[in-house]
C-alpha cells in the first residue's frame, strides 16, 4: 500500500476500510502490564520524541517505545509518515518494542479524536509495523472499553495504569483473548 493510500484511510469516505485490511484473526493473546517500561529505555511519554532519538538509542542497543499523535490539528500525512518511519526503524533494528497511537488534545468544537478515528489509526499501526512491535492503544485517553475494541483492529498490548482497577483478564476474555502479563 502506498503512502497516499494510507493517508486516504484516515480521510473520508470509508474509514472502516482500515479495519478490513488488517484482518485480525480472533483468538490468541494480548499482553499487558501495570508497570512502566524499564528506566533505561527511551519512551516518548506524552510527546513524540524525534525519530533521531530512537535511532541513537537503537544504535546503542537500547530499546524504545514511541508515540504517534493523530486527530484534532494533526495532519493525516504526519501520522502516516511517522508510522512508516517507525515501521522502517523497527524492521531494521528490532528494538522498537511498542508504538502507542495517542489522540491530540482537541478543543470545545472537536474532541482530540473520534472513536472510529482511534480504531483506524490502530489498524494502520498494525498494518505498517512488524509483528514484533506491540501496538498499544492509549489506555488513559481511550479507556478500557475502547482499548478492548482496539484488539479487533490490531492492538496487541495494553499499558494499564497501576491505579486502574480494571479486570484485564475478564476484559480480554470478553473478546476471545487471553491476557498475558509481560
Amino acid at each position: 500500500m502506498t503512502r497516499d493510500e494510507l493517508i486516504g484511510l484516515l480521510e473520508p469516505p470509508d474509514p472502516l476500510r482500515a479495519a478490513r485490511l488488517v484482518g485480525v484473526a480472533p483468538g490468541g493473546t494480548i499482553t499487558y502490564s501495570r508497570d512502566p517500561a524499564p528506566l533505561d529505555w527511551v519512551v516518548d511519554g506524552d510527546h513524540e520524541q524525534s525519530l533521531d532519538i530512537h535511532h541513537v538509542a537503537h544504535a546503542a542497543g537500547t530499546p524504545s517505545e514511541a508515540a504517534v499523535f493523530y486527530g484534532a490539528g494533526i495532519p493525516a500525512a504526519h501520522t502516516v509518515d511517522r508510522l512508516i518511519a517507525l515501521g522502517e526503524l523497527a524492521g531494521r533494528t528490532g528494538l522498537l518494542r511498542a508504538v502507542s497511537p495517542r489522540p491530540a488534545e482537541g478543543n470545545e468544537s472537536r474532541p482530540g479524536s473520534w472513536g472510529v478515528e482511534d480504531l483506524v489509526v490502530i489498524a494502520l499501526a498494525r498494518y505498517v509495523l512488524p509483528a514484533t512491535t506491540l501496538v498499544r492503544p492509549d489506555w488513559v485517553h481511550l479507556g478500557p472499553a475502547a482499548a478492548q475494541i482496539a484488539v479487533a483492529f490490531g492492538a496487541d498490548d495494553w499499558q494499564v495504569p497501576a491505579s486502574d482497577p480494571t479486570d484485564v483478564l475478564g476484559l480480554a476474555h470478553a473478546v476471545g483473548r487471553q491476557a498475558v502479563a509481560r
